[in-house]
């Protein structure tokens, strides 16, 4: 009898270790993640250096000539270091970035970032944003989910102005757990980190 009802414990056990958390598979309405507001830009960019159609598309060369970032966190100036080599679908007339260039904040950190997102019937593009940088203050940027919604905002004969505000996904709201679900806040509360800060190896933090 003993034996039986162990086992039955043990069984019970692995099922709640192995069970879903809250809202996630467990026939609840999945929670959805927050954004956090990272930075609103102006990037300036030169006409089209030339249109060329290969197996990808017809893709178009757009010079970055520079522009600036103001956020919580980051301020700087984009480098004449750049361009969105973006492509128009031949299918559906769609036109997709396809950016690479560069920022030099305002306390001298180069940060590398690559952006890509298809245009919306609004004419808006929205975006993926992805980051690389070695300076240890904004390291955690290497980490995050970005995302942002381009739109132009001036033009006139030899260039154009865009505006992009960019936000990455943060942590998710934790209403609606159940008191006492220990173990479901356990797993919840990893699906709840976020990157705003980086400890490295030799235990020094970055925030």
């Amino acid at each position: 009898m003993r034996f039986s009802v162990l086992t039955f414990l043990s069984f019970a056990a692995l099922g709640l270790a192995q069970s879903p958390p809250h809202g996630y598979g467990g026939g609840d309405e999945p929670v959805a993640p927050g954004l956090t507001f990272l930075y609103r830009s102006y990037a300036v960019c030169g006409n089209g250096l030339y249109n060329t159609e290969g197996p990808r598309g017809i893709r178009t060369a757009i010079p970055i000539l520079g522009g600036n970032v103001t956020g919580p966190r980051i301020k700087g100036q984009f480098r004449d270091l750049g361009a969105d080599w973006g492509v128009t679908d031949v299918q559906t007339g769609i036109f997709s970035a396809d950016t690479r260039y560069n920022l030099l904040t305002d306390d001298g950190a180069n940060i590398f970032l690559q952006t890509s997102g298809p245009a919306q019937p609004s004419g808006d593009l929205h975006l993926r944003i992805v980051f690389e940088t070695g300076d240890k203050k904004y390291y955690w940027l290497n980490n995050v989910i970005a995302v942002g919604v381009l739109h132009e905002v001036a033009s006139n004969a030899t260039t154009f102005t865009l505006r992009i505000d960019a936000w990455h996904v943060s942590r998710h709201e934790q209403a609606g757990l159940p008191d006492g679900a220990l173990l479901t806040r356990c797993l919840f509360a990893k699906m709840t980190s976020e990157w705003n800060s980086t400890t490295f190896i030799n235990g020094t933090t970055y925030a």
